[in-house]
């Protein structure tokens, strides 16, 4: 308790609050979010090598949309930005370019940093909270 504000502060009171509780949610949804990270990374191994079947294509588009949704949940806009990249790319059927492939790999690494840490407060830390 010793990291509350004092009671006559509502609105900082419940900020702490919700900020508490998106950390905790953060923690359970980690795993979920890294294994959407690792079906992105995949799909693109397999587009350079050029074995991305539909399925794999689908499936990559599917886990970007649901990052970008999640990640902006967690004040993660630029991880919401990476995600709508992967997503444009692997939705074009027709495959991507060699640049593309390039760009996407540097979206991805980057995107694999972000969501690749330990500490438990990076939803209420990027969404700007003050301690």
């Amino acid at each position: 308790m010793d990291n509350l504000p004092p009671a006559n502060d509502p609105e900082k009171n419940s900020q702490q609050t919700l900020h508490a509780m998106l950390a905790k949610v953060w923690e359970r949804s980690k795993s979920t979010v890294a294994g959407h990270v690792q079906v992105l990374q995949n799909a693109r191994a397999l587009a350079i090598n050029s074995h991305l079947d539909e399925a794999s294509r689908l499936r990559a588009v599917d886990s970007a949309h649901k990052l970008a949704g999640v990640l902006g949940t967690f004040g993660l806009p630029r991880g919401t930005d990476l995600a709508r990249t992967a997503e444009e790319a692997f939705g074009n059927p027709d495959g991507m370019s060699r640049i593309e492939m390039e760009r996407i790999g540097a979206a991805l690494d980057e995107l694999s940093r972000l969501v690749k840490t330990d500490d438990p407060s990076i939803p209420s830390k990027r969404a700007g909270a003050s301690g």
